[in-house]
């Protein structure tokens, strides 16, 4: 089995334990069946939102939110169409049902061969993180299917770490240390060819964007480390999404953005890159955060951080053909 292991830095600047979560993409199982499973397993009760959304609340972890990743039946956009022709459907019966229950059990098996449903953890104690394991393991036994069981589910694993400090100095070290280990994480976490080409959900960071940041003088202040960022990643589709971060320290900057969509402030990372392979059974949770910790200790080790962003652009501007690959093995050579 293997190990959560423990970041370099366990405390925030006010000498608190830092927190994380999940969030978990997965198929077969369906949103009663998983707020039944997390009761069973961390204790209280649901709340029932909506068909396509409920939350489990008062557990000894904390708040669970259980729904179908898709704002089509989470909000119920295809109300619209309904609505501009004059019907509505909750007045349609057919029976003991209506017409708005009908369609949303035909959307929702329609759509659940292309979206996830998605359960979102709350956040603990980054030392007691192994908490989460009894759900992976129970999700595993009641069939859920992951990114490997169909073509189709670019389905993710998302990691919400709270961040160690909030000064632009941390967060940049933190992103840069992501940047130049991003091949290598691709490659040790056998990143869906799905996700990674064919959707949009995990897009690169634009090269231009790397040089920018992977620099040596590249030292910028909080607000010029946001704005530079949304430049050129202006959408949320990143495998290391700062949104959130930035949103939390600096809300005014953040509303002038257009096209973001709802963001929800949190001081954390939204680390986005890895599969949910919840189907294989030697897959764990403890492998993608052991993957994550390997960003926090670059982040904390600033002389090899400097040594690796010169050896990566240098590489960068040798290389015609495979440099992913190159980078990754000497990547790895590092980190042993």
């Amino acid at each position: 089995m293997t190990h959560f292991k423990q970041p370099p830095v366990l405390q925030n600047a006010q000498g608190e334990l830092r927190k994380v979560g999940f969030e978990l993409e997965f198929a077969h199982v369906g949103i009663e069946e998983s707020a039944g499973i997390i009761q069973e397993l961390y204790g209280g009760r649901r709340e029932v939102e909506q068909r396509f959304s409920q939350r489990v609340v008062g557990t000894r972890l904390g708040d669970f939110n259980v729904e179908i990743d898709l704002q089509l039946l989470t909000n119920k956009t295809y109300r619209h169409f309904f609505e501009k022709l004059g019907l509505k459907l909750e007045d349609i019966h057919f029976g003991n049902t209506n017409l708005e229950a009908i369609l949303e059990t035909v959307l929702e098996n329609l759509m659940t061969k292309f979206f996830p449903y998605e359960v979102a953890s709350p956040p603990i104690s980054i030392t007691d993180i192994a908490q989460f394991e009894p759900l992976r393991e129970a999700l595993f036994e009641h069939h859920a299917e992951g990114t490997e069981a169909f073509p189709t589910n670019a389905f993710g694993t998302h990691i919400n770490v709270e961040v160690p400090d909030t000064d632009a100095e941390t967060i940049r070290r933190y992103l840069q240390a992501f940047l130049v280990l991003y091949p290598w994480l691709l490659e040790v976490g056998h990143t869906d060819f799905m996700r990674q080409k064919l959707t949009a959900f995990i897009n690169p960071f634009p090269e231009e964007y790397v040089r920018h940041v992977l620099h040596p003088d590249y030292q910028p202040e909080l607000d010029t480390l946001i704005s530079d960022y949304h430049r050129y990643n202006p959408d949320r589709n990143r495998p290391l999404d700062l949104y959130p971060l930035f949103a939390a320290l600096k809300p005014e900057l953040i509303k002038r953005y257009a096209n973001l969509g709802k963001v929800k402030p949190r001081r954390t990372f939204h680390y986005r890159l890895p599969n949910c392979r919840i189907s294989q059974p030697d897959w764990s949770l403890a492998l993608e955060w052991n993957n994550w910790v390997v960003i926090e200790e670059l982040a904390n080790n600033p002389a090899l951080l400097a040594e690796m962003r010169n050896a990566y652009r240098k590489m960068k501007d040798d290389t015609l053909i495979g440099f992913e690959h190159k980078w990754a093995k000497q990547t790895a050579q590092w980190l042993s």
